[in-house]
């Protein structure tokens, strides 16, 4: 999709659709569309067809040039909102252009609208909204929908915003890209995306300037990866590690690790999960889609930061060969781990992995994972939980959450709970004794055993990663959450430039 900027609509313009933000008793803007379209929006919002409810968008027609062109109304605000309130009305804008088959439009900018020029990010997000409004997943459907919106051209008055989105929109272009493929994956059923399949879809679509290691499980058990074979050793798919590597700074010696869950079907193991819980178990491998997409956005943006990423990737199954409660393993760190319970598995394999990632001494280690039910229980499916163990991190990254509309708050990484991970028989078990308590915390806590005090991000998307329910951005199923949210934080505080 091409997002282009204009100071006035153009009446030959070949754009299918006029898209103009309106408020009550709003002021003329005939110098963005000329007397003879302000005069008939003026007339239409002063009239009962318009009821100006909140986002409310209308459209008729009107012979401009002697051809016929559809205007949307839509009901904005006179003073500029929040950045999620333009999100959400690009998502259902998005849904009108697929239904009336609108394939390229012009709209006049929320900033001159409000007559406020401080920022443009209100525009953005709508465009923003518009990219998460527009996806389908249709790869197993007999009858695809053959629609594409082509170009959005805003219409505003200002050098700046046309400086500011000829900038970004490229870079909108190229990040949702890749929250499309984190999307994809984790859509995918379970049968088609086993660890093999993941790291053949990597070697397919990763950008230049990115390099995969791969570990197969004859590899990890002679490396001492034992928590992520013992996980993935009941399966006949059989486990893997794979690590990506992005040197986008040559001249710093400085990088940053990328953690992300990969168990790309969650049974429960021998803990079986019950009906009503294993469903959707396909997408615990989210967090690892989510860091791949993050990955390679940064390296096909050109962005000046080097990381390494580590994606561990097992199916966690029932069978003769699987672990079972009470089973004692020796983790890559060294640290030995008494199982309590095998639906604890993600944490297993993120330990080997963490523990892994701290070799190439990381300025910081960012992991992401679909940790822990509690999570859900505690902030529901719109609002992922956060640890970390140094507060300037937490803060940081929960003020970019709340720009970007991806929800985060922080959990305590508390101390009073240290003891309930440690073992008794085993330096460490993977779960508490003490049942329904802190689980989230808990986990966060047996994380933190492998990351010798390294500034640190948990970030638990248990909840946000696949939505049961329509999302008023995200929409239903895989979401991408985290992928713009890591994307602009590694941007913001890890560049050179």
């Amino acid at each position: 999709m091409k997002v282009s900027c204009r100071k006035k609509i153009a009446l030959n313009s070949k754009k299918e659709a006029i898209v103009i933000p309106v408020y009550k008793n709003m002021r003329s803007i005939k110098q963005l569309t000329g007397k003879r379209i302000d005069d008939e929006i003026n007339r239409i919002i002063s009239s009962d067809y318009f009821n100006y409810k909140e986002k409310e968008i209308k459209s008729f027609y009107m012979e401009i040039n002697k051809k016929l062109k559809k205007i949307y109304l839509v009901n904005v605000p006179k003073e500029l909102e929040e950045y999620r309130y333009y999100m959400e009305l690009g998502s259902k804008f998005a849904k009108i252009c697929r239904q009336d088959m609108i394939y390229s439009f012009s709209i006049l900018s929320f900033e001159d609208i409000a007559g406020e020029k401080k920022d443009f990010d209100h525009i953005k997000s709508f465009i923003e909204g518009i990219y998460f409004g527009l996806y389908e997943f249709s790869y197993y459907k007999s009858k695809k929908e053959n629609y594409e919106l082509e170009e959005i051209e805003v219409i505003t008055s200002s050098t700046k915003l046309k400086k500011y989105m000829d900038t970004y929109s490229e870079e909108i272009k190229t990040l949702f890209g890749y929250v499309y493929k984190a999307k994809d994956l984790i859509n995918y059923p379970a049968g088609d995306i086993v660890p093999d399949t993941f790291c053949r879809y990597l070697k397919k679509n990763l950008p230049e300037g990115v390099k995969l290691t791969e570990y197969d499980h004859n590899e990890l058990k002679s490396k001492n990866f034992n928590l992520i074979y013992t996980v993935g050793k009941g399966s006949e798919n059989k486990p893997k590690l794979a690590v990506l590597e992005y040197r986008g700074d040559s001249e710093s010696d400085k990088s940053i690790a990328l953690v992300g869950k990969g168990v790309t079907f969650d049974s429960g193991g021998t803990n079986l999960k019950p009906t009503g819980s294993i469903e959707t178990m396909k997408t615990d491998m989210a967090g690892a889609a989510t860091v791949y997409a993050v990955v390679s956005a940064l390296a096909e943006s050109g962005v000046k930061v080097n990381i390494y990423a580590y994606l561990p990737l097992a199916e966690n199954t029932i069978g003769g060969a699987a672990y079972k409660p009470g089973d004692i393993i020796k983790s890559y760190s060294g640290k030995t781990v008494e199982i309590l319970n095998t639906d604890a598995e993600g944490r297993l394999i993120m330990a080997d992995a963490l523990s892994f990632a701290i070799e190439k001494d990381p300025e910081i280690v960012i992991d992401i994972a679909t940790l822990t039910g509690a999570c859900v229980i505690a902030l529901g499916s719109h609002c992922a939980g956060l640890i970390s163990n140094r507060k300037f991190l937490a803060k940081n990254i929960s003020d970019i959450s709340y720009d970007i509309s991806e929800d985060i708050w922080e959990l305590p990484l508390y101390e009073g709970y240290t003891d309930r991970i440690k073992g008794k028989i085993a330096d460490l078990q993977n779960i508490s004794t003490k049942k329904r308590e802190a689980g989230t915390t808990i986990a966060g806590l047996f994380l933190r055993e492998f990351i010798n005090n390294y500034p640190w991000i948990h970030l638990d998307i248990a909840g946000t990663a696949f939505l049961e329910d329509e999302h008023p951005i995200f929409g239903s199923n895989a979401s991408g959450f985290g992928v713009r949210l890591l994307y602009h934080f590694i941007k913001k505080y890890y560049t050179s430039g």
